[in-house]
């Protein structure tokens, strides 16, 4: 014996005028906070990683990797301390 679960069909809600006026508003909406949640550096600070100017400088040219996991903090340190001495 098939039923019905009473949900909406999806076709229902797509075909809404409400669905289109509440997602036009708020996809883009996401869309502008992601880029200024980028552009003004806050990812950088919430996540702790570098900004792109920090990864190259002027007497490192390469990216700075991690080559031991069991080393990894005071390799990250010493990188740190390098850029603070640079600037």
């Amino acid at each position: 014996m098939s039923g019905t679960t009473g949900e909406r069909p999806f076709s229902d809600i797509v075909t809404s005028v409400r669905y289109w006026v509440i997602h036009s508003i708020t996809i883009p909406m996401l869309f502008i906070a992601g880029w200024l949640f980028v552009s003004t550096g806050l990812a950088y600070d919430a996540f702790g990683t570098p900004r792109p100017d920090e990864y190259f400088t002027q007497t490192r040219l390469e990216a700075p990797v991690v080559q031991s996991r069991l080393e990894a903090k005071e390799q990250i340190e010493k990188v740190l301390i390098e850029n603070q001495a640079e600037k």
